[in-house]
């Protein structure tokens, strides 16, 4: 048998650095703000400092963390006029999706995948996974933009669903509030999609982000 190239074992590497030190962040065992020191990394992971670099990197791209030359990198702490901002684009462009998908939900098969998506987060309410969750959490606000089928918006929702969003709320709610909370606003959410009521699923959505960016603001 053929042993892996030396290219394939690095980026094998690399993606288990990167799944690892997500997983930390995610988790909140590594804080908004916080820096990430390389010598220690190093030591703990097993890793070349190549592969760390190419790591903070990706994770960079993802917006999990900020790189500086002079400081190194941190774990990504939004400001109170970033999350304003943000949250204002997030609701302009879900809300939209929202209500585009209510509108659309009763062609093809997408009640079928939409229902698939709920009830797939349904089972977080008798057992939270916060980890698990965060995926089912995208997925569900993912299924909503799948609907509309225009790639563009996709894109452009995509670059502002930042993971760092669920670390920040966790500063002001426990990991099972969060959770609670989120499935309870997507019942309401989902309820007006499946009922094709445009409207509704709009301000459904709204009244979604809103409550988060409040919880948010309240921290900061």
């Amino acid at each position: 048998m053929t042993a892996p190239s030396p290219l394939i074992r690095t980026g094998k590497t690399i993606s288990r650095v990167v799944s690892t030190l997500k997983e930390q962040i995610l988790d909140g065992r590594l804080a908004p703000g916080q820096r990430l020191i390389a010598n220690d990394l190093l030591e703990e992971l097993g890793v070349s400092r190549g592969s760390l670099r190419e790591a903070f990197r990706q994770l960079d791209a993802e917006r999990l963390i900020n790189l500086h030359p002079n400081k190194g990198a941190i774990v990504r702490k939004l400001n109170v006029a970033e999350v304003n901002k943000l949250f204002e684009i997030r609701i302009a462009l879900e809300g939209f999706a929202a209500r585009m998908a209510a509108e659309k939900i009763g062609l093809k098969d997408n009640r079928k995948l939409f229902i698939e998506v709920l009830e797939r987060g349904r089972r977080h309410q008798n057992n939270p996974i916060f980890s698990e969750f965060i995926v089912d959490n995208r997925d569900f606000h993912q299924a909503i933009v799948t609907i509309c089928e225009n790639d563009e918006l996709g894109k452009l929702i995509d670059k502002y669903q930042l993971p760092v969003f669920m670390l920040q709320l966790r500063q002001v709610m426990s990991k099972e509030q969060i959770i609670k909370n989120a499935l309870c606003e997507h019942e309401e959410i989902a309820a007006a999609v499946l009922s094709s009521s445009p409207e509704a699923a709009y301000g459904a959505m709204k009244k979604h982000l809103m409550h988060s960016l409040q919880l948010i603001l309240g921290s900061l």
